[in-house]
């Protein structure tokens, strides 16, 4: 169905909405909201991450988004009170900007309009190309499209205030988010690690000496292994870093639902990853006399790396091995001219250790109903933040108290 740039109140998903902007060409705004129409934008979609390039772009790949819906929306274990929104936008029928997003209903009929992916995918984000479909002909394409959106509100949680997303999101929504930042590990001008070393204090250095040679004397010889999506290596790391990872959850008093179910497990390992072109999941798995006892996984996109979930053998937490292993994995990153390493918000006090940058966190919360804006402004922006705060500042005992109450604790 083809509607003008007035849309009606019968607007629906797979729709086709003419933008008249000042690009020479009408845009043209589709909602995707099948699986099959997903899988059909593969080589487009595909081509347009090559050609933007952009480093913080992971999570609006195809390959994430097409394993997300295939783990999260597909068959029986599919989640029914989410419904796939793929919006694309073109010029003269050239594909221009992707943005994956998902409708999730929730209690007392609420619906609410977020980034496909969410929680799992950490940024919210777009894959515009600019030259294709300018920045401020983009912003004019998102408000003819946020105006029609029949969801009570839409919620963008979190996304680097120097992304795209950024750029095209109207400024009264945008929220900044005070106590949250990303902290970054700049490496663009680092390609020494020995020089790189030499940098920090005596006192530093030894005390990361003193750590990797207890763990070789006690545990034994210490070896970095890297292992890219789509391998054995890869699958079989990720399930050892899930389960390190649970029982750290359990025992420090957290609890991260996204990471809890077989569907977590499946999802992580079905993605791919390229060791020539290092782009794409990857994981990294410190051995100590041939065991694993630290295993992180993350995703290398254009030399940003997402540093996305370390673990490490709870049976060892008094040797420091996610540490030495964040030392090890940082040295395999500037021997291979990794460009940033990227911590994804939620700020730890170990992360200030490996980093030398910050980046600012924004959020983008718009009412669409009363009741859309009784949850945007009361629970998402005064509630949430509070109560998460407040948890995150209690004793792990009484954490681990707390979330044994809760269903499935």
């Amino acid at each position: 169905m083809t509607l003008s740039t007035t849309l009606d109140s019968n607007w629906q998903p797979a729709a086709t909405i003419s933008s008249q902007t000042a690009v020479s060409e009408p845009v043209q705004i589709e909602v995707h909201d099948t699986l099959e129409a997903v899988a059909s934008l593969e080589s487009e979609w595909r081509a347009l991450e090559e050609k933007v390039a952009d480093g913080l772009g992971y999570f609006q790949t195809f390959d994430w988004c097409q394993n997300w819906c295939h783990y999260y929306l597909e068959g029986s274990a599919g989640d029914s009170r989410l419904r796939l929104q793929i919006v694309t936008f073109r010029c003269g029928g050239q594909l221009a900007c992707v943005l994956p997003l998902v409708e999730s209903k929730r209690a007392y009929g609420l619906t609410i309009l977020q980034s496909l992916g969410t929680p799992m995918s950490q940024y919210s984000n777009l894959l515009l190309d600019v030259d294709t479909l300018p920045l401020a002909k983009m912003r004019e394409c998102w408000k003819n499209f946020s105006d029609q959106v029949t969801a009570d509100a839409i919620i963008f949680d979190r996304f680097p205030k120097s992304s795209q997303m950024a750029e095209i999101l109207d400024e009264p929504h945008t929220i900044t988010q005070t106590d949250d930042i990303s902290l970054i590990m700049d490496l663009e001008q680092i390609d020494d690690w020995e020089i790189f070393q030499a940098s920090f204090k005596k006192s530093v250095r030894r005390g990361r000496r003193r750590r990797y040679k207890k763990i070789e004397t006690e545990l034994g010889e210490i070896n970095l292994e890297v292992h890219f999506g789509g391998t054995d290596a890869y699958r079989d790391a990720i399930r050892q870093g899930l389960e390190f990872k649970r029982v750290w959850l359990k025992e420090s008093g957290r609890n991260v639902a996204a990471f809890s179910g077989q569907h977590a497990a499946d999802f992580l390992t079905s993605l791919e990853g390229d060791n020539a072109s290092q782009q794409g999941a990857m994981s990294y798995v410190m051995t100590a006399g041939g065991q694993p006892i630290a295993i992180e996984l993350g995703f290398l996109k254009n030399g940003h790396y997402y540093c996305f979930l370390g673990s490490f053998d709870w049976s060892l937490r008094n040797y420091s091995a996610g540490k030495v292993q964040m030392e090890q994995s940082l040295k395999w990153a500037i021997e291979h001219q990794i460009s940033r390493i990227d911590f994804l918000g939620n700020y730890e006090a170990y992360q200030g250790d490996w980093s030398n940058s910050s980046a600012d966190m924004l959020s983008y919360s718009a009412a669409k109903s009363i009741k859309g804006r009784i949850y945007s402004q009361l629970w998402e922006q005064r509630l949430k933040p509070g109560i998460k705060s407040a948890f995150r500042r209690l004793p792990p005992n009484l954490r681990k108290r707390l979330i044994a109450g809760l269903p499935g604790g």
